[in-house]
Order: C-alpha cells, then structure tokens, then sequence
C-alpha cells in the first residue's frame, strides 16, 4: 500500500511538470487547428492519470520468453568465491530522479480513505448531472424545424425553459435543447449556426468524450492536472466545432455575427455538467477573436501526424521519470526468463556470461558489456536488482524499489539471497558441484530438501540422478527420493527416472513405494511398461505380488492390462496366487480374457489349482471364447495324463 502510493504521488508532481510542458508547447504551435489540439489534451490526459502505472512497467516490452524450462540463460559453473556478505558496495545509478515517499505508516490508509471519500462525492455530483440531463430532454418541447445536418444517431431538436444558453446532450438519445427566448430573438439563419454548432458536438462524439473526460476528473479530482487538461480540452473543443461550422456553412463572418449575437442575448448562468454548449460569454468572445484571425488553421480534421509526433514526445518525457532505455526495452537481452501468475511476476534477464558465487547469492565475475536483471514484482511493491559490467569486466550493482534508486544495502542483498538461489538451482547449470556443496553443507536430507523446491522435472530429475551416483543413500532417504520424483509433471521425466534408478531399489524392501510411483503416472502405455519390468526384476514374488497386482488391477486399457498379466503369468516360477485371476476376472472383453486364460494354460496348465481356477472363470465365457479354452485345457490335461504314465512306466 505504501508502495502504491509513493508511486501515486510522484505521478502527482510529474503529471503536473509534464501538463505544464505540453501547455508550453502547443500555445507556441500557432498554426495547428483546434480539433488536433483538443486531441493532444486527450492523449496527455491519459498519460498523466497512467503515470502511477507506467513507473511499473516492466524492464522490457519485448523479446520476451514465457517459459518453464527452454531457453535457459548462459550461466558458467562457478569455483568457490567469496559471500554474498562480501560484495563490496556499489554506488547509486548515474540516472537520479526526485522522489515522493511516505514515511508514516498509517498515512497511505489516510490518504486512501481521503481519495475514496473525494472521488464518491464527484461520481455522485456525475450521477446527480445525468439524472438533470434526461430530466431536460424529457421536459422540452419538441421543435418543428428541419436539421441542418444529418447526423448518424437520431438527434431531437427541443425547447427548454430552463436553460440559458444552447446545449448538446447526449448518449444513445441525443438531443440539441434551445432556450426559449433564443428562438424568439433570433433570425432563422442565426438559429440554423446555433443548431449546427450543437451539431458538430454529437457529430464529434464529445458527449461520449466530455462523459469520459468527466469520470476522470472525479476519479483524480486530487490532481490539479487533471483538472486544467480538462479545461483545456473544453476551450479547444468549442474552437474546433466552431471551425466544422465554418467549413459546413462556408462563411466565417456571418457565424461569427451569430455568435456575437448568441454572447449579446445569451445567460451566463451554468451550462449543466454532463453538456456541451455554445459555452459563456466571456469564451465566446475568445472564440470570435480566433475566428476572425486570418492567420489561424481553420481545418475541423485531427491532423494524424502531429498527434502521433505528440504522443511520442509525450512518452519521451514520462521516460525521463522512468528511464527511457529500460522502460522501452531498448537494452537487448540474449536470454530471458519470465514466470508470472497475472498477479505476481518474476524475471531475470541476461546477456554475455555470468558466473555466480558458491552459494548462488551474488555475481562473481562477468564476461565485458555483459548484463543480470533480477526483478521481481508483489501486489504493488517491483525489486530490481542489476548487474552491469563494463568493458574491462568491472561490475556495477544498482539496486531499485519500483522506479527509486536505493543504495545496495542490506535490503537488496536479502532479495538477491532469497530469489537468485532458486533461479539459478531452476536452470540447472552445474549440478554435481552444486550438489557436493549442498550435500557437504546440509547433509543428503539438506540436498533433498533443495531438491523438493526445484519446480522444472528435468532438472528435478537430474539433481535426483546425481544425488543416487554421489551419495550412499538409506532406505528412508530413497524414499525420499520416490516421493519427490512424484511431483514431476511429465510422463516422460518420470519413466527416464524410473529406467536409470531402479536397479537401487530392486530387493531394497521399498516395493509399495516403487509401485506408488509407478502408479503416480498418467500413462497407461508407460505404466504397463514399468510393472512389467519390475515383475521381471524384483524377488521373491510372495512380497510385491499381491501389491503388484492391484496396480495391475488400476489399468483401464483392457489391452495392456491382458498383455501385463499374460507377461506374468509366463515369468512366474511359482502357483499364481487368487488375486491374479480376480484381476483376470476384472476384464470386460470375453475375447481377451479367453485370450489370458488360454496363455496362462500354456504356461502353467500342468498346476492343478491353475488349472481348476481358469475352468471356474471359463465357465462364464460365451460357447466360442469357451470352447477355445477348454481346448487348450483338454491339450494340458492329455499331456499331463502321458506324463503320469510314462511316470507309472518307469
């Protein structure tokens, strides 16, 4: 909340110095017509109420990667260095700008409640303006006269009794409400430039704009620059109407004449908030002075050109309150790293080689023009920390909360101490001797710890992998090491996991949480695979078996399941236990269970319970599939049978 407000406030100051500079400006541009200057007021008043936000942008517009694991930045294994504790002092950036801080710590929520409080009494007074307008259009009476212009919405021309001067009043109902003693004091030709001067507000949209303009104005209403652009924007606005009538009549004196004869009859009570108007007397005569100026541009058109020249010159002058190159993007970046929720956002940024120190906390030495930017973004508070170094390999540190230089301190080495550690262990530069650190400071527990935090499987895995090759792990620390293999996300990691490792687990008493593992995978092809192979591997049966099975049993695809018993039931060198036939059961399809009862009486069709066992499931099957496997059992009772007699023979 501080934060925010700091920011709110050194916007206040700047949009005031920026409004002043723009208002410099364009009284010097003589030549350039009333509509482009109208537009240019918009354009700085958008500016000057985004400027709070636009010290947050991010330290580049471009060339940025959203990416979890790819395009990992050129990190270089590092010797031991000294701490972070050690880095020496670094001097404040080159560029300083004036800043506003809140030093007490109920203050933001003063101001706070101070705006809120401001903003709601102005929204209301909006509110209460709209509800006069319908008021009027409703009230006035309808005046029979033909339109000098065709407008694109339906526009009503009334009489209103409680108006002093002529008005345009919008939105989806438009209308032009002429005051009563007008019509009766002025000539038809007058009448028609009044109506055509409201006209040009609905053909411009401005009660849209004006409307716009308005909500602004009671959202900021403490800004005073806000306020003046707004009054800038009125003056300039009437002028540019008054120069679409010109254009549409052809003739600047004689609406000039109308106008002063308005300024002569007109009331100077208030216009009502949310109309345009012919405005009061005093801005008419400034208007007839402009009209009868023959050096002045009378075109109604928004020059494209010069409003694109002043919204690039507007956004050179916010650059000087938010640096210029880092707020454009300009510095070019060979890597980048972004990770953002829509609320918060990390970056790191990189060019040239870094190399870090021992504990990952600090930057040792870099590569000549090479450059780190450490970034991170919380709710409203942005830390950044940069490192430059120049041609001869020097490194400059520059620390910045939001857009204000801080002095390196304690503060930017507690941020570089708890996000530089984790984004260097993310891209998994150096990981054996990263590992032998950790594993000599912490232990192997310490280094599993660091593992569990890496969220990229790949590097995951690979820390996993070398911790196995490094250290002699217990029973309790592998698993350990299952468990936290299970949080990889992808299939792939999971399976190259399993493959590489699982000769250290074979015999090791860890069979529930082999299988758990296997189980965590999402892929049944993969799945199969793996239990097949540890069915393979893993002795004695009678340990894993029945564990093995109900994972056997989790199989949906009715294929793999068929092709992973069938395999078992061939390598099993003993009496298959009842599990594995309720599991043979479990299957949908009579032809592949016909298929696995035929294949287990091909390999162990000479065990009597075997044997007894696939009768009782063949019995259920239809007379093909059934008559399949009692075939297959007749052939290994008759070969049973000769056994016995070539026994009795003997």
């Amino acid at each position: 909340m501080k934060t925010f407000f700091e920011a709110v406030l050194n916007g206040w100051w700047q949009g005031i110095v920026l409004t002043m500079m723009m208002w410099v400006v364009l009284r010097e541009l003589r030549r350039v017509n009333a509509a482009t200057k109208a537009a240019i007021w918009q354009v700085t008043l958008v500016v000057v109420v985004l400027l709070p936000a636009l010290q947050r942008v991010p330290l580049t517009l471009s060339h940025e990667v959203l990416f979890q694991e790819t395009h990992r930045a050129s990190v270089v294994a590092t010797p031991p260095a000294r701490s972070m504790a050690a880095a020496p002092e670094a001097p404040l950036p080159r560029v300083e700008q004036p800043t506003v801080m809140i030093s007490d710590e109920h203050g933001p929520e003063i101001l706070l409640v101070l705006s809120i409080g401001l903003a709601f009494f102005q929204l209301l007074r909006l509110t209460l303006g709209y509800i006069a307008v319908r008021r009027l259009k409703r009230h006035g009476q309808i005046l029979e006269m033909e339109m000098p212009f065709q407008h694109s919405r339906p526009v009503v021309l009334r009489v209103s009794d409680s108006i002093g001067m002529p008005v345009a009043v919008g939105y989806l109902c438009p209308a032009i409400l002429l005051p009563r003693t007008l019509i009766e004091s002025l000539t038809p030709e007058e009448i028609q430039h009044v109506v055509l001067h409201e006209s040009a507000h609905l053909h411009r949209k401005d009660d849209w704009m004006a409307l716009g303009e308005r909500v602004i104005r009671a959202v900021f209403c403490f800004q005073p620059a806000v306020h003046f652009i707004g009054r800038q924007i009125e003056r300039e606005r009437e002028s540019a109407c008054d120069d679409w009538v010109v254009e549409q009549s052809g003739d600047a004196r004689r609406y000039a004449r109308s106008l002063a004869r308005l300024a002569e009859l007109g009331s100077s009570g208030p216009v009502p908030l949310l109309a345009t108007g012919a405005g009061k007397r005093t801005q008419i005569f400034a208007r007839l002075e402009m009209l009868l100026d023959k050096t002045g541009n009378r075109m109604s058109s928004i020059s494209g050109p010069l409003l694109i020249s002043a919204g690039v010159i507007l956004m050179l002058a916010v650059s000087q309150g938010a640096q210029f190159r880092r707020l454009f993007g300009i510095e070019r970046f060979s890597n980048t790293w972004v990770e953002s929720d829509g609320t918060n956002r990390f970056a790191v940024k990189m060019r040239g080689d870094v190399d870090f120190s021992r504990d990952d906390q600090d930057v040792r030495s870099m590569s000549p023009g090479a450059m780190l930017v450490v970034e991170q973004s919380r709710d409203w508070r942005t830390q950044r920390v940069e490192f430059e170094a120049d041609d001869e390999g020097g490194i400059e540190r520059r620390y910045f909360s939001g857009v204000t230089p801080r002095p390196f301190d304690t503060e930017a080495r507690h941020f570089l101490a708890t996000v530089l550690p984790q984004w260097v262990r993310e891209q998994g530069n150096n990981i054996p001797g990263h590992l032998a650190r950790i594993v000599e400071e912490k232990g192997v527990d310490g280094a599993l710890d660091d593992i569990r935090a890496i969220r990229g499987g790949s590097v995951k895995r690979a820390n996993l992998e070398e911790l196995l090759k490094q250290a002699d792990l217990n029973t309790e620390q592998l698993q350990r090491v299952l468990k936290t293999a299970r949080q990889m996300d992808s299939d792939e990691e999971k399976r190259d996991f399993f493959n590489s490792v699982r000769e250290r687990y074979v015999n090791r008493g860890l069979d529930g949480q082999v299988l758990g593992f296997i189980d965590s995978i999402n892929s049944e092809d993969d799945r199969g695979k793996l239990l097949t192979d540890w069915m393979e591997r893993a002795t004695p049966p009678d340990v894993w078996l029945p564990r093995w099975l109900r994972s056997v049993d989790t199989l949906q695809s009715e294929e793999i399941k068929t092709d992973v018993l069938r395999r078992a039931a061939q390598a099993s060198k003993r009496p298959l236990p009842k599990r594995f036939f309720e599991v043979a059961t479990s299957l949908h399809s009579d032809e592949l269970r016909a298929r696995l009862l035929s294949a287990v009486l091909a390999v162990r069709g000479d065990d009597a319970g075997t044997l007894r066992r696939v009768l009782q499931i063949a019995a259920s099957l239809p007379n093909e599939e059934q008559r399949r496997v009692l075939e297959e059992a007749g052939r290994r009772a008759a070969g049973i049978t000769r056994d016995r007699t070539a026994e009795d023979q003997d």
